[in-house]
């Protein structure tokens, strides 16, 4: 694309227009087609059209989101073009825009999570959102913390490692490994909770199993009793949408480099405003003062890179210019596309994940009878170019850069395996 056509578009993205405009193809050719308004349901065409947006090569297939996602191009400029003026001028007085510019990344994701500005910090990534919470608050010898065995370890092994510190008691929850309704999800929370429960924490969606929980309903559960509730959010924020406030919780974590598609390096951390004051912080760096906002009493860590942060509202922009019910329609098309694929090409793969769309989320992990998902997923990319994960399984991940193709191209080449 031209440099004045690829700044046009930064442009059209930049007035957060929800109705239709032109999204350039990134390629030989300079097509164009209109992108839908949130009532439309966008054609396969679109979302090829969508795929160009980013820098993935055609020999490349990238179905591994729950870790890591490709931005599109107009967030890589951003971030470059932030780079490259800060190398020219690493003064204190050029260096003050990036204040205003974090301002305004604060409060983007927080009206994108529905929440308050205040209410949000900008971390470097989940784990460190997680620890911001987990190790700033204060628990006495013999509380009990519930935890969920299929969180990530920023939200599980930490959680040993504090109470070994301070005598805590943790009560680790298992639910069934094929779960047939909600409740069956529910239920053994509300069985681990004890009068001396003063937090639940797990992930809304499982980076193992790809289980998603019934969150709304074990936060109520939570603030029926008066326990907080920690919800880690990597595999949901920007393929979900989200309202924090509804939802519940007392905490929340993400990432923006997972499902948002965002610049590499940035994490939010949500703490509910009567909660703000609980929060010790743990890293404290120069300019640091006790405030009323989580960022400013969480989050400054000194010298870090703001020319990442300051481009968050770029891919914020491009959720809500595509239609954030249409990406997350997008999502659970592709993954339910991709199990009916693997059901019927590979009869003999067996699903960790499960079939049922209102019990899983954007990840699908199988198994395949006799092989290693390490191996498996080694050859995937080694010999095919598709980028997976050995977690849990042979865990695929697709998103909007992803096609009908794509998935046909990777359910292809595990039956060649």
């Amino acid at each position: 694309m031209k440099t004045a056509e690829r700044r046009k578009f930064i442009q059209q993205l930049a007035t957060g227009s929800l109705a239709a405009f032109a999204l350039p193809v990134l390629g030989k050719h300079d097509p164009s087609i209109d992108l839908p308004k949130h009532t439309t349901t966008p054609d396969e065409q679109y979302w090829e059209m969508v795929k160009k947006q980013f820098a993935v090569t055609n020999d490349l297939i990238m179905m591994n989101a729950a870790n890591l996602c490709p931005s599109p191009y107009v967030v890589n400029e951003r971030v470059i073009g932030f780079t490259h003026a800060l190398s020219k001028d690493v003064s204190f007085q050029y260096r003050s825009v990036f204040a205003s510019l974090r301002t305004k990344s604060l409060k983007q994701l927080a009206n994108f999570v529905g929440a308050d500005a205040e209410e949000i910090g900008i971390t470097r990534n989940t784990s460190e959102s997680n620890s911001h919470i987990i190790q700033g608050l204060d628990f006495k010898t013999g509380d009990e913390i519930v935890i969920w065995d299929q969180n990530h370890p920023s939200n599980h092994a930490i959680w040993y490692s504090k109470a070994k510190r301070y005598g805590l008691a943790i009560r680790n929850v298992s639910v069934p490994k094929t779960p047939e309704s909600t409740q069956a999800l529910i239920d053994p929370f509300i069985k681990a909770i004890t009068p001396k429960t003063k937090l639940i924490a797990f992930s809304q969606i499982s980076n193992l199993s790809g289980i998603a929980l019934p969150v709304k309903e074990i936060c109520a559960i939570a603030n029926s009793k008066g326990i907080l509730t920690l919800v880690d959010g990597a595999q949901s924020l920007g393929f979900l949408e989200l309202n924090l406030h509804e939802m519940g919780c007392s905490f929340f974590s993400a990432s923006t480099h997972k499902w948002l598609m965002g610049p590499f390096e940035n994490g939010i951390l949500y703490v509910r405003k009567d909660l703000i004051h609980r929060l010790w912080p743990t890293i404290v760096g120069g300019g640091w003062k006790e405030a009323k906002s989580v960022d400013e009493n969480l989050c400054v860590l000194g010298q870090r890179n703001e020319t990442s942060t300051a481009a968050i509202p770029e891919i914020i922009n491009f959720h809500h210019a595509i239609g954030r019910k249409n990406i997350c329609d997008r999502v659970m098309y592709l993954t339910s596309y991709l199990k009916e694929q693997i059901k019927s090409t590979l009869p003999e793969a067996t699903f960790v994940t499960p079939l049922d769309s209102l019990l899983s989320g954007g990840i699908v992990i199988i198994n395949l009878p006799g092989k290693d998902p390490g191996e498996v997923t080694k050859s995937l990319y080694e010999k095919h170019g598709i980028a997976t994960a050995p977690s849990g399984g042979i865990r695929l991940s697709p998103h909007i850069y992803n096609t009908k193709k794509d998935i046909n191209t990777v359910v292809n080449a595990l039956s060649s395996i």
